[in-house]
């Protein structure tokens, strides 16, 4: 899929059929770059030029195309393009608009550092008139403007790449070619599209250009299921935020295009929950190990042995429903009584050892997330073919640092040019009351920063959470607030995390700070009720800090590479 800016349509009139084009645009390769409503605002000898693009088509490897779309009845009478309305049309129609755009954009180029890409990247225009077929098209005298070669219609709904791959073979009066470095490609984006928009506000621009890498970088990640076709069974390691469940799903996903049924099985209901919303197809069933063991057996409470012996009996008589499993969190599947039961042994072997169902057996996890079991599972433990998966794709680098720095001394592995980000900030309050008011205030401080996916994350159970008197069923200010463990395997672009006290960095449960903290794509706030002489007893006794302590609370927040804020307890 392309790499849409932004993930989802600007607002626009329906009529304008711009929702339909940005689908439809959306199934370009990966290596498209599609715009949504580029505005290209700028000063030249003292002339405003103000411009705005309905969409703006780049790939590093052919160049650039400014669209003008119109959608719905127009037509060309004396002289003037004109809506059914006769309303006449500005900017001299579609094609003087979209010849504009691509000129004031050649321009922008030429007034910044990347002059020199005037000669290295093909700049042109093109006209899309979606409510209009090719064979309507064909039967109209237009204006010497126009040309059939830079015009899409209405059949370019269907399948655009045939269409803008063909305009971009159009060869130009000066012979420029398109011939741009990876570093000139980022810096076109940086520098010269994403900066233009108006409706990107910088302080959510993190954000969008956040998602954008993510996107990138996981279809790189995904090309190691290129390497794994003839691999039966394998286990593939990735500590949080390397990509594990979105290449789970591509895992799946592939054959399920195939035609063949798949399992994907995880343990954590939220995931499943999400999974299922998100990327639904009839050929994959998103379960929990627990309801899975339950819809085998046919019973309300899961039974793992019951449901190893019942696979056991699928497995002599052939009668297993999937050809492909799929195991996402597997660490959690340790268990003992899963491990007792051999259950997922059992899923492994009746797909994988019988000839007759040819299948494949993927297990993905992360041995530091080790929340709900007490041991990585002997199937990963005596896996014969294993992976690792390295680069974080999920969090700005001061996030990775924040998140790791009670369990590891390492370094986390980012993908080149990563955000740095905004730091962590673990805000310290009196009391319950206090913490309360600081976690509404954070909310409603993201919110005018234009972040609206928060979630709030307690290390401890919801009921013995400090938000428990005001939260209500499962929201807090209408934010989801569950714990870091049941939120497991999903993330959202900021995290509150509460209830972070001196027990959590003991460690039987400092997993759970390093599973909730990783959450967070570009935001971590971090509320606390521990004082002075807590922070010295975790500095001293659980990260091993070797410096004098003088101001404990600043010198926590510091160890963990994140700001100090203290909190006053004004009644908010």
């Amino acid at each position: 899929m392309a790499i849409m800016i932004p993930e989802a349509p600007r607002d626009y009139d329906p009529l304008s059929l711009e929702g339909e084009m940005f689908n439809a645009l959306r199934n370009l390769p990966i290596d498209y770059y599609v715009i949504h409503s580029f505005k290209n605002v700028f000063v030249e000898d003292n002339v405003l030029h103000e411009g705005e693009a309905d969409f703006v088509i780049f790939n590093p490897s052919f160049g650039i195309i400014c669209v003008e779309a119109k959608a719905g009845h127009v037509k060309y009478q004396g002289g003037c393009w004109k809506y059914a309305s006769d309303k006449v049309m500005k900017h001299g129609g579609p094609y003087n608009q979209a010849s504009q755009n691509k000129w004031d954009l050649l321009t922008r180029i030429q007034n910044s550092p990347l002059k020199d890409l005037q000669y290295r990247c093909k700049l042109l225009h093109a006209v899309w008139f979606p409510s209009i077929s090719e064979k309507e098209l064909s039967s109209n005298r237009f204006p010497p403007e126009f040309d059939r070669h830079i015009t899409m219609t209405m059949e370019a709904l269907e399948d655009p790449k045939k269409y803008i791959d063909s305009i971009f073979k159009i060869e130009l009066e000066n012979n420029i070619q398109t011939n741009l470095s990876e570093n000139d490609t980022k810096r076109l984006i940086r520098e010269i599209i994403c900066p233009e928009f108006d409706i990107f506000p910088s302080s959510s621009f993190d954000v969008d250009l956040k998602n954008i890498t993510f996107n990138r970088l996981l279809e790189e990640q995904k090309v190691l299921l290129n390497y794994l076709v003839e691999q039966k069974s394998a286990v593939i390691n990735g500590a949080a935020g390397t990509g594990k469940t979105m290449i789970a799903v591509e895992k799946a996903t592939r054959h399920a295009n195939q035609g063949d049924k798949v399992l994907f099985l995880c343990f954590n209901a939220y995931l499943r929950e999400h999974l299922e919303e998100k990327y639904s197809n009839n050929n994959i069933d998103f379960m929990t190990i627990d309801g899975f063991a339950c819809k085998i057996c046919k019973t309300s409470k899961a039974d793992y042995k019951q449901a190893s012996d019942k696979i056991v009996d699928m497995y002599l008589t052939g009668s297993f429903p999937y050809k492909h499993v799929i195991v996402d969190e597997g660490q959690d599947f340790g268990k003992d009584e899963i491990e007792e039961s051999d259950l997922l042994q059992a899923i492994h072997d009746t797909v994988v050892d019988n000839d007759e169902v040819d299948g494949t057996f993927y297990v993905f996890y992360d041995k530091l997330q080790l929340i709900q079991a007490n041991a990585i599972p002997s199937y990963i433990a005596d896996a014969d073919c294993k992976l690792t998966l390295y680069k974080n794709c999920r969090n700005t680098e001061n996030i990775a640092l924040t998140s790791l720095k009670p369990i590891t001394e390492r370094t986390p592995k980012l993908y080149e040019g990563a955000i740095k980000g905004v730091p962590a900030t673990i805000h310290f309050c009196d009391n319950e009351e206090g913490a309360q008011n600081c976690v509404s205030k954070l909310i409603e401080d993201l919110k005018t920063e234009g972040i609206s996916d928060v979630v709030i994350l307690t290390c401890n159970t919801e009921t013995d959470s400090i938000l428990a008197s005001r939260a209500t069923e499962g929201k807090y200010k209408k934010k989801l607030f569950t714990t870091c463990r049941k939120f497991k395997g999903l993330e959202a672009d900021a995290i509150v995390m509460v209830d972070v006290d001196e027990t959590t960095f003991d460690e039987e449960n400092v997993l759970r700070y390093y599973v909730g903290a990783s959450r967070a794509r570009v935001r971590l706030e971090i509320v606390t009720l521990m004082n002075d002489n807590a922070c010295t007893r975790v500095l001293n006794e659980k990260i091993k800090y070797s410096k004098k302590i003088k101001k404990p609370m600043r010198e926590l927040a510091y160890a963990l590479n994140a700001l100090p804020s203290i909190e006053s307890n004004e009644v908010q």
